[in-house]
């Protein structure tokens, strides 16, 4: 160490990670999003995060935080359970067999969705579909749009 250098100083400094927006290895655009502003829950079978206990909010916090580092695309890519089923299917249409009612404040011609938590616990939403989202589009077709918290997999009914 060459005189006059700090080395607490130092090490402190590097444990800095200093990057940009503009970085080529910067993946914060590839990363997911969700969007809690068509959410219900006043339907039957729809859950109220108020009601939920500090345990379940950390669990579900903890999920999003997770989902939220990679694209939707991966996770529909991402195997659970032994039904070969997906962390994240895409189901198109609103289901005919299903517990809820399709809201009147959520656009007709979404794709419906599902994210596995755990168990029975589903996260319901939508997603753009694919034929809106070019590149000229004001879409987004990396955002999970949430609409119902399913604790008793209502949702899809099979």
């Amino acid at each position: 160490m060459k005189k006059g250098e700090n080395s607490r100083k130092e090490r402190f400094i590097h444990n800095f990670s200093q990057f940009s927006l503009e970085d080529l290895d910067s993946d914060i655009t590839l990363r997911c999003k969700f969007n809690f502003s068509y959410f219900d829950y006043i339907q039957e079978f729809a859950t109220d995060i108020a009601t939920w206990d500090e345990s379940n909010l950390q669990n579900l916090f903890t999920k999003i935080k997770s989902f939220s580092g990679k694209p939707l695309l991966y996770w529909k890519q991402q195997c659970i359970g032994s039904h070969r089923n997906h962390v994240l299917e895409i189901y198109g249409a609103f289901p005919r067999k299903s517990g809820f009612s399709h809201p009147s404040h959520v656009p007709s011609d979404v794709d419906w969705a599902r994210f596995r938590l755990d168990g029975k616990k589903r996260l319901i939403g939508f997603t753009i579909p694919k034929n809106l989202c070019r590149p000229d589009s004001r879409f987004d077709d990396n955002t999970f749009y949430v609409v119902f918290l399913d604790f008793e997999h209502n949702f899809y009914r099979t």
